[in-house]
């Protein structure tokens, strides 16, 4: 047998497998797979069946009707593997999940913060001989998986699944399908040349109206739906606080633009790209099948909607795992599969690995104001405390609150690390920058609006309170203070202390963590959000909260914070791309209605006075 791969290193098939499948050929992929099955390496192993699951995946048939599942999903047979000596043997827990795992059904695993979901999964997969798949949003959590794993799965982001199914017409150049259009280059290519008059008080720039059609077919792009409506035409900035009237003005414009957008990033002759979003969305609509016995679901409380929609779809065996509890992402469309889906069997994993009882007991509280009768445990082999403590972390709910701490550990001297690329705080204070020079700008939260000034006016609003704490720290500190700050971030190997937001601490834990006292204090806008929306904004925010404590392996500092009296309320399609051609719709202005005559006027005048006449009448029963 020929071996045209026998001298490259494994890391170097690896690459070529990825080149490989992006560029959709077949050949080369086969030919990766036979090196790959004569190696002993476990490396190889997993190689063999990632080539193989790319095999299984034919690119032509993308567009293609895929087989139906059947309503009831048939029971997966499983041969078990045998068992390694000296390996850990998993706890009580543990044990029935693989029970359940093992029976063939589908399974749902409720896991609370620190309860040891990885190694669970790795229980199940090692227990079988059968081909698994396992998902997962995040590239470093996958990476890591790859290795803990065995041969007999293949790790993959939703992403890189879609990736492989996307026929080769839109890989002939990765700026098709991986590239990106600012707002500013869009309205350069949709010929948006001039400032459209929405209403009296709304003006859009042509950066913001492009913005505004890119935001609704990304918003589009990543639900469960199959066609662009009204339901994903954004409402941020000066829209919080617009008219009806403006607002179906808006959504007209904005929908018919944004499936315009929409068919040309489709086109695979246009150069305007796909996107991420975008390809993930095609393989959504193209109803694909996963090659693979069993899948796993990794991070399940925040599921992106079409991902959820194509593994409704699966014949395969689900295994869907997550801590409902922990969903943060609800804000930008994620979906809660650990309680939007039903299963054969449902397990929990309720201790802690990662913390004693003081924090676990903390952690069982904010559950119990969420509905949660079963409690937290935390492992008797720790010990943890909630107070004062010197940390190795900070956390804030807003951004605003993470440069307050990243300025306060500056001006100590100390070496502070900001978690992530920090290019959303960047924006913002961008934002803010262009914004006070007198140019539009396409951040989310100043939408709409054509000056500094009017941002400081509309925080003082009730519709404008999410904003009042960055607007007083820009008015305090200054944007150019406050961009110098992040620049003062060093390397994470090289700080003394972490400083992050919760959303992105997610998945993450240190030994000592302090918290900003932002938390469980946002509060409705006066006269709106009541009922069943105020009860969901106060669950997030304690789901938030849950996150937040549940990160300390050893003291938890909790500052007093909010309301918490206020937030224990809570406790109470498509299968092809769009193929019609349409037409880009240029907005129409405003126009100032016509003056009434002077004896209309007066009669208006005197029926509104009657009205209110009869009003204080009435009130006070006279």
């Amino acid at each position: 047998m020929k071996r045209p791969f026998i001298s490259l290193r494994i890391d170097q098939l690896e690459t070529m497998l990825e080149k490989a499948t992006a560029n959709g050929d077949s050949r080369a992929i086969k030919a990766i797979a036979s090196e790959a099955a004569v190696r002993s390496t476990a490396r190889a192993g997993k190689l063999l069946v990632r080539a193989k699951s790319a095999l299984d995946v034919k690119q032509a048939d993308l567009f293609e009707q895929a087989p139906k599942a059947s309503k009831k999903q048939p029971r997966v047979v499983h041969t078990r593997a045998p068992v390694t000596k000296g390996k850990r043997k998993p706890t009580g827990e543990q044990e029935q999940a693989i029970d359940a795992f093992l029976s063939g059904g589908s399974l749902r695993i409720n896991a609370y913060a620190g309860t040891g979901k990885t190694s669970t999964l790795q229980f199940l997969a090692h227990g079988t001989r059968s081909r698994g798949q396992y998902i997962a949003f995040n590239k470093a959590i996958v990476g890591d998986a790859r290795e803990k794993f065995p041969s007999t799965v293949d790790c993959s982001t939703t992403h890189s699944l879609a990736l492989r199914s996307l026929h080769s017409d839109y890989k002939k150049t990765k700026d098709k399908f991986a590239g990106k259009v600012s707002a500013k280059q869009l309205a350069e290519i949709l010929e948006l040349k001039k400032a459209w008059r929405v209403d009296r008080d709304h003006s859009l720039q042509p950066v913001s109206q492009a913005y505004l059609i890119q935001q609704t077919v990304r918003r589009f792009a990543q639900s469960g739906d199959e066609e662009i409506s009204d339901e994903h035409v954004p409402r941020h900035g000066s829209l919080l606080a617009a008219s009806d009237e403006t607002l179906n003005a808006v959504n007209e414009f904005a929908r018919s633009n944004a499936k315009h957008l929409w068919g040309r990033m489709c086109d695979t002759k246009d150069a305007i790209p796909l996107g991420f979003d975008g390809f993930l969305k095609l393989w959504g609509l193209s109803k694909p099948q996963i090659a693979a016995d069993y899948i796993l679901l990794d991070e399940a409380q925040d599921t992106n909607p079409v991902v959820l929609d194509v593994l409704k779809r699966q014949n395969a065996q689900l295994v869907y795992v997550g801590d409902r509890y922990q969903q943060i992402y609800e804000w930008r469309g994620a979906i809660n599969a650990m309680e939007a889906i039903e299963t054969d069997a449902v397990v929990s994993l309720t201790q802690s690995f990662r913390f004693g009882h003081a924090i676990a007991h903390e952690a069982s509280r904010i559950l119990q104001r969420l509905g949660e009768s079963v409690p937290l445990t935390g492992n008797p082999a720790l010990s943890s405390r909630v107070g004062t403590c010197k940390p190795n972390a900070i956390l804030a709910r807003t951004n605003a609150n993470v440069m307050t701490a990243l300025i306060e550990c500056i001006d100590e001297g100390r070496k502070p690390h900001l978690v992530g690329d920090n290019n959303d705080l960047k924006e913002l204070l961008w934002g803010v920058r262009d914004l006070k020079e007198g140019r539009p700008t396409d951040v989310a939260d100043f939408f709409g609006f054509n000056s500094w000034e009017s941002v400081v006016d509309f925080a003082k609003t009730a519709e404008g309170e999410h904003l009042t704490m960055f607007v007083n720290l820009v008015q305090s500190k200054g944007e150019r203070r406050l961009l110098w700050a992040i620049n003062q971030s060093v390397g994470e190997d090289q700080a003394d202390i972490v400083i992050s937001t919760t959303h992105k601490a997610k998945g993450r834990e240190w030994k000592n963590v302090r918290l900003m006292d932002d938390f469980l204090k946002t509060r409705a806008a006066k006269g709106h959000k009541e009922g069943a929306d105020r009860e969901r904004e106060d669950a997030a925010e304690l789901r938030l909260f849950y996150v937040a404590v549940t990160r300390a392996k050893e003291a938890i500092e909790i500052p007093a914070m909010g309301d918490r009296a206020e937030a224990q309320r809570a406790s109470s399609r498509q299968a092809t791309p769009v193929s019609a051609k349409t037409v880009f719709a240029q907005p129409v202005d405003w126009t100032e209605p016509a003056k009434q005559n002077r004896q209309q006027a007066q009669s208006q005048h005197t029926n509104q006075k009657e009205s209110k006449r009869g009003f204080f009448s009435r009130l006070f029963g006279r």
